[in-house]
């Protein structure tokens, strides 16, 4: 039943497709790597506008919470969008390479976490202008950055697994992923919600993320074991069944591309 989550004798070619698509992609533009920068920036300057500004929602600390909030939700938006199609995109190398399908929604992870090291430094450098310097408690911010990255597998895998079959899904994931984005208190702080909507907004995982990520940067707390622990967690399972189900309809892939 392991034999779909071995990946490790194909890591070199992993490394490969994942460098050449963070190539790519930086020499698509004449800016190439500046728009990585740019992304949170211009995002956050947007959004700052508009809740911060016009609708009066900001207050003390709103820009590093902000900023915090997208750099987070950047890496899960352009990590899942790019993974959910790996397979679908990559129908020339399936035909050419011999090698497990999973090969490809993996290397698309690791390509966007690439690119999500560039709005790290936009996020670092806001951190220190807005006075929150590097401490010993910035040590955990490991723990919500890899329920992040598990969260991204999780999710990865199982829409690369299905989105041959169903490639109506490729036009409708960036629609979830922006109604993920207004649920996972982003802009706005999760206290200030109505009480019948925090339930609902609960319910989503990159909200326990995020918040995640500001209990140890912003406040110096301890981020919530429990709920990252069980986000992991469900997160593993989304991995294995992912992973399972590239591996079962491994041979059906390049026919499905084809029609």
């Amino acid at each position: 039943m392991l034999k779909c989550l071995s990946i490790w004798p194909y890591r070199h070619l992993i490394r490969h497709k994942a460098w050449a698509d963070f190539r790519a992609q930086s020499q698509r533009t004449h800016l190439g790597f500046i728009w990585w920068l740019l992304d949170p920036i211009i995002s956050t300057a947007v959004y700052y506008l508009v809740f911060g500004v016009v609708m009066g929602r900001g207050g003390p600390g709103y820009v590093p919470y902000l900023v915090t909030g997208i750099v987070g939700w950047l890496w899960y938006h352009s990590a899942v969008n790019t993974s959910a199609r790996a397979i679908w995109g990559n129908i020339g190398l399936i035909r050419r390479v011999s090698s497990p399908r999973i090969v490809f929604p993996i290397s698309s992870v690791i390509e966007a976490t690439l690119r999500f090291s560039f709005a790290l430094i936009v996020l670092l450098v806001t951190l220190l202008l807005y006075g929150y310097y590097p401490n010993p408690q910035w040590l955990f911010v490991v723990a919500p950055m890899l329920t992040e990255l598990l969260l991204i597998l999780g999710c990865g895998l199982l829409l690369a697994a299905v989105v041959p079959f169903l490639p109506d899904l490729v036009n409708l994931i960036p629609y979830l992923l922006r109604i993920g984005f207004f649920m996972s208190c982003v802009m706005y702080r999760f206290d200030g919600l109505p009480e019948d909507l925090k339930p609902y907004i609960n319910l989503n995982p990159m909200v326990h993320v995020l918040d995640g990520y500001r209990d140890v940067l912003l406040y110096r707390t301890m981020p919530d074991w429990r709920s990252l622990g069980l986000i992991a967690g469900i997160s593993l399972i989304g991995i294995y069944v992912g992973a399972y189900l590239i591996h079962r309809f491994e041979g059906l892939y390049a026919k499905r591309t084809v029609q």
